[in-house]
């Protein structure tokens, strides 16, 4: 026996339409609301009897909100491919400003575009919660690279000096006791003036690790350079700096967390990409500066979602994408197995 298939009617439409928990009306090309649910009432603030016929512009944020409205319109009239939902700010009737995330698509009747429809619902909790969350990440950030940087100036200024004092001592002892002592002697004396210029050396790199100085003293570029030639140097991997555009001066927090990220970079490019090349690319171009880092080493598998990194275990790639994020930036990450892995940072200024 074939069961019947289950109609809605257009009662049963109305009634979700009417008792969904997420806000939706519909307006015409003139933006003048033509229908809207409870739930859309309880959003704005407004009766059914004050929303009916008001135009839509009514509940937006001025400059911003009503640029991201027209453009959603324009991409949808023009057939474009939009991302869903997007996030949206709007005016209650009460005068408080809000946050909404919404979805939005024309409304066709007979072939032709009469108006849109929008579902949306209040975030403004959470977007509060998460720019919290941010700020907060921000102001940690900042208080480890304070101290940071106070430890490796107390590694080099107060640490350094009695090691390098040391190893001037006992070159002056070798030097002018030379023939008196006796051959063990002298070579404990050189074992330990080689252990003590090898304890300063690693003191040096533990404090230029933690905050080089050639990044305060002279910027980005040269920084990123001087990290190229300790790849080369010691490690044996060839490294390119590339400079595009006009040099331009960066805020010292994004001169800072673009390094870290390239620091991080490097430190995958030595530790697991077993690549022989890296190219470092700055590209100063107009209102953006894009950072590109790229190796051809092994390479790995992506996860489904930039957001899935920590859950995969890629905690330093999540780092570096964090860190894009906290000076306003996007970071990008292609890879393939066997073609190795190219980190684009661009950041707006």
């Amino acid at each position: 026996m074939m069961k019947k298939g289950f109609e809605l009617t257009e009662q049963n439409y109305r009634y979700m339409f009417e008792n969904a928990s997420d806000a939706m009306w519909v307006h015409d090309m003139k933006g003048n609301t033509l229908d809207a649910n409870k739930a859309f009432g309880k959003l704005t603030g407004y009766s059914r009897e004050e929303f009916l016929g008001m135009n839509v512009m009514r509940f937006l944020v001025s400059g911003e909100s009503v640029d991201v409205a027209r453009e959603v319109r324009r991409r949808l009239l023009g057939g474009e491919d939009i991302e869903q939902p997007y996030e949206q700010r709007y005016i209650r009737k009460d005068g408080t400003a809000g946050i909404m995330r919404m979805a939005s698509s024309p409304l066709i009747v007979d072939g032709e575009v009469r108006g849109f429809q929008h579902v949306a619902r209040d975030v403004t909790e959470e977007s509060q919660l998460r720019e919290n969350t941010r700020f907060y990440i921000q102001q940690c950030t900042r208080a480890q690279e304070e101290e940071r940087k106070r430890i490796a100036r107390q590694l080099h200024d107060e640490s350094s000096p009695p090691l390098l004092l040391l190893i001037q001592r006992l070159d002056r002892v070798t030097s002018s006791t030379k023939p008196k002592l006796s051959k063990p002697l002298m070579e404990s004396l050189e074992d330990l003036r080689s252990q003590a210029i090898e304890a300063l050396e690693g003191l040096r790199r533990c404090a230029q690790d933690l905050r080089p100085r050639i990044l305060d003293d002279l910027g980005l570029i040269p920084a990123l350079e001087w990290m190229a030639e300790d790849l080369v140097r010691n490690y044996g991997i060839n490294a390119q700096v590339k400079v595009i555009g006009n040099e331009r001066s960066l805020p010292t927090e994004v001169q800072l967390l673009l390094f870290r990220i390239a620091q991080e970079a490097l430190s995958n490019i030595r530790r697991h990409a077993k690549a022989s090349r890296a190219w470092f690319t700055m590209e100063f171009g107009n209102g953006k500066t894009v950072l590109t880092i790229k190796d051809n080493g092994k390479g790995f598998e992506l996860p489904q979602r930039m957001g899935d990194l920590a859950s995969v275990g890629k905690l330093g790639l999540a780092g570096m994408q964090e860190r894009a994020q906290l000076i306003g930036g996007n970071l990008e990450l292609q890879s393939e197995p066997g073609k190795g892995t190219t980190i684009t940072v661009e950041v707006p200024i």
